[in-house]
């Protein structure tokens, strides 16, 4: 049986599934959350922030999970730009 997230991510997941192999072919490099925070765990969606307009203005749980991919975008990007330096 599915959880309740799996259920209302699906759809979301496939197109960020589909718009990395856009990414990828312009020599970008994906990002996503994973299940690297416990806030993922909440959100339920690995593979990047998510929401559904329908349920109203985000919730606290998808503003953290924003929040992380973000903070661990900029990690990475940080720890790219010392390694090219290098």
């Amino acid at each position: 049986m599915e959880s309740v997230h799996a259920a209302i991510h699906g759809g979301q997941e496939s197109t960020l599934l589909a718009l990395g192999n856009v990414f990828y072919h312009w020599g970008g490099i994906i990002v996503p959350p994973g299940y690297t925070d416990p806030v993922q765990f909440q959100s339920g969606n690995p593979y990047g922030t998510s929401h559904r307009a329908a349920d109203g203005p985000p919730d606290d749980v998808a503003l953290e999970a924003a929040r992380h991919q973000a903070r661990r975008a900029v990690a990475i990007a940080a720890s790219l730009k010392v390694g090219r330096a290098a």
